[in-house]
């Protein structure tokens, strides 16, 4: 019998990663002459598209202005910072539980590169995943379906689960007519998760392996 198959966000899914990502948009924001923000202001734009985000961050300057804050982001992120990412609590239990019935695919809206830094600093092995799909390896990514349509063309196989934990995973999901189940490690309330109609919604990933009977 072939393995089913099923989808995580990665930041604040997988792994916790608020400070990597804060401390590189506030480096490039310093380096550009723009204003630094707080650490509450600047993660309640997390699990938006990154342009979506650096768009906010430097005020609709230019799109010039846009990619030259994501480049800068992106270069310090792999130099330093992804050394803060942290595993969230019981994942690598998860996944080991979950593997043996599930092929496990990651979709981010961030690059290819930085998921793989992240998981490196973070500590989290990438030999858990079937297939890794960043924000550069698609049109449009969450809240626009392309990132789960590509992992399933590639897999040639349906996702049963798409989970993350902001709406625009969720949305995501809807958008490719495939269940969805949120998780509360990010900064998006249940009351707010609920409103795109998940299957559920965890406290954390480790509650996965009872929710789905594995």
């Amino acid at each position: 019998m072939s393995k089913k198959l099923i989808c995580f966000d990665l930041d604040n899914t997988l792994i916790l990663s608020d400070r990597s990502h804060m401390e590189a948009y506030n480096y490039a924001l310093r380096k550009m002459g723009y204003k630094m923000w707080e650490h509450a202001k600047l993660v309640r734009l997390f699990g938006r598209p990154k342009f979506e985000i650096a768009k906010l961050l430097t005020e609709g300057e230019s799109t010039e202005e846009i990619c030259e804050l994501l480049k800068l982001h992106h270069s310090h992120l792999v130099r330093k910072t992804y050394r803060y990412a942290k595993k969230v609590n019981g994942v690598e239990e998860m996944l080991n539980i979950i593997k043996n019935k599930y092929n496990i695919a990651v979709l981010s809206n961030t690059r290819h590169k930085d998921i793989n830094y992240l998981l490196k600093g973070s500590g989290l092995s990438s030999r858990y995943f079937k297939l890794i799909v960043g924000s550069d390896e698609v049109k449009h990514s969450k809240p626009y379906p392309d990132e789960i349509i590509k992992v399933e063309k590639l897999l040639k196989h349906k996702p049963e689960y798409m989970i993350g934990d902001s709406i625009y995973d969720l949305m995501a999901a809807k958008h490719a007519k495939v269940k969805s189940i949120g998780v509360l490690t990010g900064h998006y309330s249940k009351k707010s998760l609920l409103e795109y109609n998940p299957v559920a919604v965890l406290k954390s990933v480790a509650e996965l392996p009872e929710f789905l009977g594995v």
